[in-house]
């Protein structure tokens, strides 16, 4: 199995892929929220409408290298802080992906040691 990749297209630009040079660590198994109105009517009666239910992805990264990696992963950030989908790739040996929007309106790469940053990005599934 190789590690993830992300396949994105910038306004204007061609195709570009991010690979990660090391595994996302501790990722959740399951991460979903639904969208609904409860109602409890006076005889105790629960009727809940649901209006969707949300998909997320959590990956976090502990090493984002100095030099090509992190400045990959800025161009990559640029795009997708936009609202822009792009393609996560589990196993980039793997054609399976799913589209993806940023769901965080921020993003930091935090100092971890000399030449290294750490980054948590949250992303919603694209619903078609």
């Amino acid at each position: 199995m190789s590690f993830p990749k992300i396949v994105y297209t910038p306004e204007g630009g061609t195709e570009q892929t991010l690979s990660l040079l090391f595994p996302p660590q501790q990722q959740p198994g399951y991460e979903k929220t639904a969208v609904r109105h409860d109602n409890v009517s006076a005889a105790g009666v629960r009727e809940s409408v649901v209006e969707r239910v949300e998909e997320f992805l959590e990956i976090s990264l502990d090493s984002v290298q100095t030099g090509t990696d992190l400045a990959n992963w800025r161009a990559f950030l640029d795009h997708a802080l936009t609202g822009a989908a792009f393609a996560y790739y589990p196993d980039a040996a793997q054609p399976a992906f799913t589209n993806y929007l940023l769901e965080d309106t921020g993003a930091n790469l935090e100092y971890k040691s000399p030449g290294r940053y750490t980054l948590k990005v949250k992303m919603r599934k694209q619903v078609s």
